[in-house]
């Protein structure tokens, strides 16, 4: 059990990302998106930073975009609808202005 215990907490000193979700709050209260790749977008607009949002989705500039939840984190389920298809969130930065 020792030997866990220290694989662990190597482990998340070694991959920092890994351990910690950054998590975003007011997400619905973004008035427009901008569609930075295929699988990236920015919500821009209202109050608060920009949100920068990775799917696996494809997301095109003709796409049409709906923000599903108003909080959510890295690595959560159904936080978008994207072209008639629910995707996750992969990642997700706050961006301060």
């Amino acid at each position: 059990m020792k030997y866990l215990v220290t694989f662990v907490c190597g482990l998340s000193l070694l991959c920092p990302s890994a351990s910690f979700a950054e998590c975003v709050y007011g997400a619905k209260d973004k008035t427009r998106y901008v569609v930075l790749d295929s699988h990236t977008i920015m919500l821009k607009g209202g109050y608060g930073s920009d949100i920068i949002v990775k799917t696996f989705a494809f997301i095109y500039s003709s796409s049409e975009v709906t923000v599903l939840k108003d909080s959510f984190c890295s690595y959560d389920s159904a936080v978008l609808y994207v072209d008639g298809e629910v995707a996750d969130a992969n990642q997700v930065t706050k961006i301060d202005q």
